[in-house]
């Protein structure tokens, strides 16, 4: 344990060297604090790199209600063939179709299923209660419903079966991100949850002979991408994610027709949420260097660092003031004044030599402690040694 101490001594002093003149408890309390700044620091600089190391991120979230609302892909599936018939509402009373955004149904041998598509992407739904909207369009009709039917049109079908008609619904958006994240997927990691999300949190099962609402509303995710860029910065390159999040509200059963659907907006405001590293190694390094130079800065006003200004708030106390003089003075009194040839007359030569060789070095000690330091240019003899000189110790 004292050796431990002693270690810890000998560095603070290398670091910060005691002055002879300098009083023991402030000195003590110099090298305590010292001690305690070192620490702190250390103990900073380790959690910060555990933060760093965890890659812990935050997210901001934000909305955009200044566009309109596209409307979602959606694919149809089911056990018998069937048919699909659309139908376009505006704010006006009118409506138009919207057959000709639907694919003929198909037949999958392999999975022996039957699907078809409604890919009207270049729909939107926009908000005639704003007014941005309203006088951006003056002369349009805002989009407010989609009425789909489905009918089951296979011989084969009873009164009694059940079609198991399915769909899945999509942003257009996150239909180009899944298409080139297929062509990349040997490659591409971490695919899994959004593709989970993207399909799974929008798949439905219609009933028979029922009426729906389908309401939805779109959100955007900016996930940092894993690149040296980001992991320097923290800010930098996102990877856009688009989704949709929905709801399927059932009505009472429609006998008319298989499943009747109803598609609108839940929301006409796009939610976006943007995800930040919350450390970075700029960060890392700026926060060590600072919590440094804070200590170092409260250390300096304290005690003193500069060798031009050794005092600090400490030494400067009226109490302590008078104490820091009274040592500096004791410690070179022999010494004062360093050259004098009235206290030199009648000395031998010899004795003036040792009495100069004295005050010399007490001079050149209060350089070191109080004025400049001299480490700097303490060096090696052979470092400074010229070029071509020859070491004439060997």
């Amino acid at each position: 344990m004292n050796t431990v101490k002693k270690k810890v001594k000998d560095v603070l002093s290398d670091q910060i060297p005691p002055r002879r003149s300098e009083i023991p408890f402030i000195r003590w309390m110099r090298m305590s604090f010292l001690l305690i700044c070192y620490v702190s620091v250390a103990i900073f600089f380790c959690w910060k790199a555990y933060k760093l190391a965890q890659d812990e991120r935050t997210l901001t979230y934000g909305q955009d209600d200044s566009v309109g609302v596209p409307s979602p892909i959606a694919y149809f599936t089911a056990f018998y063939n069937f048919a699909v018939d659309c139908i376009q509402f505006y704010n006006d009373g009118t409506n138009i179709t919207c057959n000709q955004y639907i694919s003929s149904t198909e037949f999958d041998p392999d999975a022996s299923l039957y699907y078809a598509s409604f890919n009207g992407s270049d729909l939107e739904f926009l908000d005639h209660n704003d007014d941005k909207n309203v006088n951006k369009n003056v002369n349009k009709n805002f989009l407010e419903e989609l009425d789909m039917t489905i009918s089951i049109t296979d011989k084969t079908f009873g009164a009694n079966t059940d079609a198991f008609l399915f769909a899945t619904f999509l942003d257009k958006e996150t239909q180009v991100d899944l298409a080139k994240a297929y062509a990349k997927k040997p490659r591409f990691k971490g695919l899994s949850d959004y593709e989970s999300t993207a399909y799974s949190g929008n798949t439905y099962f219609f009933g028979k002979n029922q009426s729906y609402d389908f309401l939805y509303e779109r959100k955007i995710f900016n996930r940092l991408r894993q690149n040296d860029v980001n992991r320097l910065a923290g800010q930098g390159d996102h990877r856009k994610i688009t989704l949709i999040d929905s709801i399927l509200v059932p009505y009472p059963p429609d006998d008319t027709n298989y499943v009747t659907l109803r598609i609108r907006p839940k929301s006409y405001i796009v939610v976006t949420e943007t995800e930040n590293s919350d450390s970075s190694v700029i960060d890392f390094l700026s926060a060590v260097g600072g919590i440094y130079a804070t200590a170092m800065g409260i250390y300096a006003f304290l005690y003193g660092a500069d060798a031009i200004d050794p005092w600090g708030f400490v030494q400067n106390l009226p109490c302590v003031r008078g104490r820091v003089k009274a040592g500096l003075r004791d410690s070179l009194r022999p010494n004062i004044p360093f050259s004098d040839s009235v206290l030199s007359k009648g000395l031998s030569i010899d004795e003036k030599f040792a009495t100069m060789e004295q005050r010399q070095l007490a001079l050149e000690l209060f350089l070191k402690e109080y004025v400049v330091s001299v480490d700097n240019i303490v060096e090696d003899e052979n470092a400074v040694r010229g070029v071509g000189e020859k070491d004439t110790n060997v």
